[in-house]
């Protein structure tokens, strides 16, 4: 079966949390948070530990503090890879390695949404759709008017690898969130889609979602004072009431004035010829704060909560989050960048290497090192937040998981999780995990954020 390669799917960013979704962990369930098929019942992790930040938060405690100059650092930053799509031209990846896996993409074999092998007849149009033979023609900033995604090809049809795959739709790329910069670099032959660069990713956006930003917009956008979404899903409404948004955490919005229990914030939408107009929306002040937010058990807390328990979403699919997902938008608010795919996210920080350790070793290291709420985990395509640990002093981690294998006596099969949850690095022990298969024993690699500052950079890819 034709597939793109590991390292283009990784550097185009539709690998979105894609092993993160595949999560094998064998182990089954015994126990319940209710009645039902043995597949809806959770784990013993899920059941004896808080699902809520609150109590890790609080016990973490002056380990959330992030220096003065530190947190300068990373703001800088954050700010440089956000604006990057409008102060840098170049193109973040190459044409043809673009336009290449493109081809392979659309010649490949591939199963469709009635789980029939998609037509050669119908992948050839998508493909001639592309008019791949003038790519790239354009290089214009722009920006987001609606929350979005990024697809692999310009169409809406999925692609999955297997028959029975969902929801790992091969052309479902991250989301793209209300105002973010962006950078044109093609139209689709039929003018209904457009592809786009924006800081951490590339794909086709729906032409209706851009607006050009001419230069005269830029600067005016770039001096307001930011907020940043803090409520999810926050309806976020135009003062011409045409058009309203779900903006969820994350979302940069700038600030126009500021009221007695409200904001009014700039919100983009397309003017004559598409390009970029302001228009005003007025917020409930608990919805947005400035951002970014201090760094603290309080508000590590308030946007942490909102994640726990939010169904699995592969590629951002339905405006849900994956692995990735969760933790960039977890740290969105606080000014502090994260890349979109797992590999990406461990890479961007200085870390410690921590294959050929045993388990035991391991345990220590991140009991020893690892700081609650900035240490991440990884194993091969699954990231991990270190949240703290539990009574017996077992590492905790928050993460969105889309399964584990189990083994029973009917077999092996797949349980779902599905959501964002606490575990340990054990889930599904008390159920006898494979030899080797724990996320302790796969895990390769941790690294804690504030580490960028020890390391005199903070430089995040």
């Amino acid at each position: 079966m034709n597939r793109l390669s590991l390292r283009t799917l990784m550097r185009l960013g539709v690998l979105a949390g894609i092993v993160c979704a595949a999560l094998t962990l064998p182990g089954a369930c015994t126990l319940s948070s209710g009645s039902g098929a043995p597949r809806n019942r959770e784990i013993n992790d899920i059941v004896r530990l808080p699902q809520e930040i609150g109590p890790y938060a609080a016990a973490a405690g002056e380990r959330l503090a992030i220096g003065g100059e530190c947190r300068a650092m990373l703001l800088d930053e954050f700010w440089k890879h956000y604006f990057e799509p409008w102060t840098q031209a170049a193109l973040k990846y190459d044409p043809a390695e673009t336009k290449e896996s493109m081809r392979k993409t659309a010649l490949g074999t591939w199963y469709g949404e009635n789980r029939r092998i998609m037509a050669p007849e119908l992948m050839r149009k998508i493909l001639d759709n592309c008019a791949l033979e003038g790519f790239p023609s354009r290089n214009e900033a722009a920006i987001a008017v609606a929350p979005a995604h990024l697809r692999g090809l310009p169409t809406h049809h999925p692609l999955f690898a297997k028959q029975d795959d969902y929801p790992f739709d091969m052309l479902q790329y991250p989301n793209v969130k209300l105002n973010e910069p962006l950078r044109v670099l093609h139209a689709s032959r039929d003018g209904v889609w457009l592809y786009v660069e924006n800081a951490y990713s590339a794909g086709w956006l729906e032409a209706r979602d851009v607006a050009l930003a001419d230069q005269s917009f830029i600067d005016s956008w770039m001096v307001r004072p930011p907020l940043v979404i803090v409520r999810d899903y926050t309806t976020v409404t135009d003062s011409r009431w045409v058009i309203g948004h779900r903006a969820k955490i994350g979302t940069i919005l700038p600030l126009v004035t500021a009221g007695d229990g409200w904001w009014d914030v700039a919100v983009a939408s397309a003017g004559e010829g598409r390009r970029a107009v302001s228009t005003i929306a007025r917020l409930p002040r608990g919805a947005a704060a400035p951002c970014p937010l201090p760094f603290n058990r309080e508000n590590v807390a308030l946007i942490g909560d909102q994640l726990m328990g939010q169904p699995y979403g592969w590629g951002e699919m339905h405006g849900l989050r994956d692995c990735s997902a969760t933790l960039r938008d977890f740290f969105l608010p606080f000014g502090i960048w994260l890349p979109r795919t797992a590999a990406a996210q461990i890479a961007s920080v200085p870390g410690r290497n921590l294959a050929g350790l045993t388990p035991q070793e391991k345990e220590d290291a991140i009991r020893r090192e690892g700081l609650p709420f900035l240490t991440l985990f990884y194993k091969t395509g699954h990231i991990m937040l270190y949240v703290g640990t539990d009574p017996a002093g077992r590492p905790l981690v928050l993460h969105n998981a889309w399964s584990i294998r189990v083994k029973d006596t009917s077999g092996e099969r797949e349980q779902f999780i599905g959501k964002t949850v606490i575990t340990t690095l054990e889930p599904g022990k008390e159920l006898g995990i494979a030899e080797g298969k724990t996320l302790l024993e796969q895990g390769t690699a941790m690294a804690t954020i504030t580490d960028r500052c020890a390391k005199g950079t903070a430089a995040a890819r």
